[in-house]
């Protein structure tokens, strides 16, 4: 049974969700704009296209670049029941946040049979100033991160129920959409197809991987036999891996004036080849330059002086958008701090089958961003586990000073080298909100 106040809890979020989302009343701009022309363009039997005047010739166009298809199915099915609107999205958005909110609690009950590490758990989680933030606009982020909290908490129960075939399949199900969502979910499902291999489970590991194998596989020989070139969900993958890793790399999503040369003279299937010829060639033709990108990539990921940095629609309200940094620099820094201090203990005393599943599927989740490209939103499916773990940390009998200090000077450590090696980006930010 799940507890009043965790209901209760959920549907304060969705509300407050939905409020934030409404309020501000942002229009869609760059990715979100794209998944919404694709999403549209589905919905009226155009195709997987971004361009409605490109739907004879989809190999012009730039969809299949986009990380998809599975948020642009969302928005296509939600489009083809409501149209066009975009505040049904921001509804839906919140209602996944109260969901994922009471998932939230099951999964640290699960864990620690603690109610009240469950429930700090989900507040942590719920009120996330940046997580509430994202779901107001039309990015992938609140789908994908319900989608594998779904995925972990099936995942967990599963284990728990002594290796139930139907829950397996449905795990598959969950684990199938997220990397349809987005493919760096591929890392946390093959910790789960990796346990199901280590134990022999021979039955289960091939219930696991029929939805996979149905749904992925089935986007898979569309989208190959369409483009000509073999594509597993998307091309975004290679040409991501080079804007990330490139001498003129800053770690984050600036294209070098090479890649723009080429992003605007070739499609994106040739890109892509393209894409993952030059990383390689980077890769072993400046080593050093590649190591030390993907130390700051790192530093990126882990700042926690790097507030929520999707605020395109508060520019225009100066008093919330400086609330909302600050509230998210302290959000941040809860997580990261209390959160990576949880995962130390945990991996110092837990030896159980779901404490190692956890920790394993959390502890992957920089892996799947760190090496390709870092913005700020990117760490978001990092929060969940982080606030878990941090709630845990924080309701212990003994509070262990010594590691949240070396914990912080890590953390500052990383802060000072994002801040030394980004300061002209993060300057021209600042300066841009103080002149507001």
């Amino acid at each position: 049974m799940i507890p009043r106040r965790v209901i209760i809890l959920a549907c304060a979020v969705t509300l407050v969700s939905a409020f934030f989302s409404f309020y501000i009343y942002d229009h869609p701009r760059v990715d979100a704009k794209a998944y919404d022309k694709i999403g549209w363009n589905f919905a009226q039997g155009r195709g997987y296209v971004e361009e409605e005047s490109l739907a004879a010739t989809p190999r012009l166009d730039d969809a299949i670049i986009r990380v998809g298809p599975g948020y642009e199915f969302f928005l296509a099915g939600v489009y083809s029941i409501v149209g066009h609107r975009y505040w049904v999205v921001w509804l839906l958005h919140a209602v996944l946040r109260g969901a994922s909110v009471i998932l939230i609690y099951l999964i640290a009950e699960m864990l620690f049979a603690s109610a009240g590490v469950s429930f700090l758990a989900a507040i942590f989680f719920g009120f996330s100033p940046d997580l509430i933030v994202i779901n107001s606009f039309l990015l992938t982020e609140t789908l994908f991160i319900f989608l594998i909290i779904a995925a972990v908490y099936a995942t967990l129960l599963y284990n728990a129920k002594k290796y139930s075939s139907t829950i397996i399949f449905f795990v598959g199900i969950l684990w199938a959409l997220a990397i349809l969502v987005r493919p760096i979910a591929l890392l946390p499902f093959f910790i789960v197809f990796g346990n199901l291999l280590w134990y022999r489970t021979w039955k289960n590991l091939a219930i696991l991987c029929i939805a996979p194998v149905l749904l992925i596989g089935s986007w898979s020989t569309y989208a190959t036999y369409r483009y000509g070139s073999f594509i597993l969900t998307t091309t975004a993958g290679g040409y991501d891996l080079w804007v990330g890793n490139n001498i003129d790399a800053t770690g984050g999503f600036e294209k070098s004036p090479e890649i723009q040369a080429l992003r605007n003279t070739i499609h994106s299937v040739e890109l892509e080849k393209i894409s993952r010829k030059k990383y390689f060639e980077f890769l072993f033709g400046h080593p050093f330059k590649f190591i030390e990108l993907q130390f700051r990539k790192l530093a990126m990921y882990i700042d926690i002086l790097r507030p929520g940095g999707v605020w395109f629609g508060l520019y225009s309200h100066k008093w919330l958008l400086l609330c909302v940094i600050t509230a998210s620099l302290v959000g941040t820094t809860i997580f990261f701090v209390f959160g990576l201090a949880g995962f130390v203990v945990l991996i110092r005393g837990r030896t159980d089958i779901l404490s190692r599943m956890f920790l394993a599927i959390a502890l992957v989740a920089p892996l799947g961003v760190v090496p390709i490209i870092v913005e700020t939103r990117y760490r978001y499916p990092f929060f969940p586990f982080l606030a878990i773990s941090a709630a845990f940390f924080l309701t212990q009998k003994s509070f262990d000073k010594k590691l949240i200090s070396k914990i912080l000077l890590i953390l500052m450590v990383f802060a000072g080298y994002d801040l030394w090696s980004n300061w002209n980006i993060l300057i021209e930010k600042l300066v841009r909100i103080l002149t507001l």
